[in-house]
């Protein structure tokens, strides 16, 4: 099956679009916050080459998919990705998700199980944001005194200084598809709040399924023993650390990300 901007409705009225390429076993990614879609071209044309139907879906709020007040909670949008995996009648589906698409995967686990899913790919993100005395490897800088001025913008959470300057192949996606989406001033703050101060942590021993957790030596946000902590809890899961990113490995190193996540994909058909 091939095309390309599809859309479907879900239970709540919200039109949602998305990206459907190759034929093959499924494989469903989730962008994070800002993002859309067509921010997966270099991971949908290696996984469309190398025999895989790959979907990317524009969560609500965000690309080509309805903006609408109502909805503003990671599970509305863990529950879009299991409407959409009933609309198209997927089963065995492998998810991937980055940044919010982590914790949107997770929610979406926590609602309907994993009879669907095949595996799961966690890139650069926490499930849980703030630091207290309960974890110590949220978002760098982010505790419960000052979680209502992060999300406002009024408090500089995360390190972006170590973050990599932008490769030019990103840059130069960024111009062909669209950049990061700059949403009018508090329009998704609700979102924001249930986003950072969400807990997933007992989610994750529940999935069983094989899993791969990916981070850039340099993420801005998320200390590495975090990511560790996530794939020894997953209870079949491995951990990569590329050594020339940040947040996005799959953007800042797109060929050496693609070749280690074909070879996960590889071992869970």
């Amino acid at each position: 099956m091939t095309g390309h901007s599809k859309s479907f409705h879900t239970s709540d009225g919200a039109r949602l679009v998305y990206d459907d390429f190759g034929s093959g076993p499924a494989v469903l990614l989730v962008h994070g916050f800002s993002c859309q879609a067509a921010h997966w071209s270099f991971q949908r044309n290696a996984l469309v080459a190398a025999g895989y139907r790959t979907l990317a879906l524009d969560l609500r709020f965000h690309g080509r998919s309805d903006f609408r007040g109502s909805g503003q909670r990671v599970s509305r949008l863990g529950k879009d990705v299991g409407e959409l995996i009933e609309h198209l009648e997927l089963v065995d589906v492998a998810l991937v998700g980055h940044s919010l698409g982590v914790s949107v995967c997770l929610a979406y686990f926590d609602l309907h199980g994993t009879d669907r899913a095949r595996s799961f790919v966690a890139i650069d993100q926490s499930p849980k944001i703030v630091n207290d005395e309960s974890w110590a490897w949220g978002v760098r800088s982010v505790e419960w005194a000052n979680v209502w001025d992060c999300v406002n913008g009024r408090f500089q959470w995360g390190n972006p200084s170590v973050e990599p300057p932008m490769p030019p192949h990103v840059g130069q996606l960024f111009s062909e598809v669209g950049g990061l989406t700059e949403f009018p001033e508090g329009a998704v703050l609700q979102l924001l709040v249930d986003h950072f101060t969400a807990d997933w942590r007992d989610v994750v021993p529940t999935l069983n399924v094989p899993s791969w957790v990916a981070t850039g030596r340099y993420s801005p946000s998320f200390p590495l023993e975090g990511m560790q902590w996530l794939a020894d809890t997953l209870p079949k899961s491995s951990l990569s650390v590329f050594e020339n990113s940040g947040h996005c490995p799959h953007w800042n190193e797109p060929e050496e990300f693609n070749r280690e996540l074909l070879a996960f994909l590889g071992t869970t058909l």
